[in-house]
């Protein structure tokens, strides 16, 4: 990305497309691991993920907030529950701290809104 990008510069992304996993988690950045407080890397590598597979690359939250916008897709009955603490209650977990320069959209089948306020 370091090619792409004027040097110094956060990368400015357009937009990004992000999904939420049944945790929380976003882009990799599984709740309580250390790479969610990580400043200074643009890109970083997880070798412990708490779910298959152990091993992945994601962009960190600098990175990610720095994107005009932020999209989530979430589907299903699974996610309701998630897309309400989130949403509503606005606990701390990774996909709360998404937080685009722009806007941050979520767009949720009718199961995924279903969740009981």
């Amino acid at each position: 990305m370091a090619r792409h990008f004027p040097q110094g510069a956060l990368p400015k992304f357009d937009m990004l497309l992000l999904g939420m996993g049944p945790d929380g988690h976003t882009c990799s950045l599984f709740p309580g691991h250390k790479l969610l407080e990580e400043k200074d890397k643009w890109v970083a590598a997880i070798t412990d993920s708490p779910k298959p597979p152990p091993s992945r690359i994601t962009l960190t939250f600098p990175v990610i907030n720095n994107a005009l916008y932020c999209v989530f897709a979430a589907c299903g009955k699974e996610k309701a529950d998630m897309v309400k603490r989130i949403l509503v209650d606005e606990e701390d977990l990774p996909a709360t701290r998404v937080r685009a320069s722009g806007s941050t959209v979520w767009i949720l089948d009718r199961e995924a809104g279903q969740a009981k306020l």
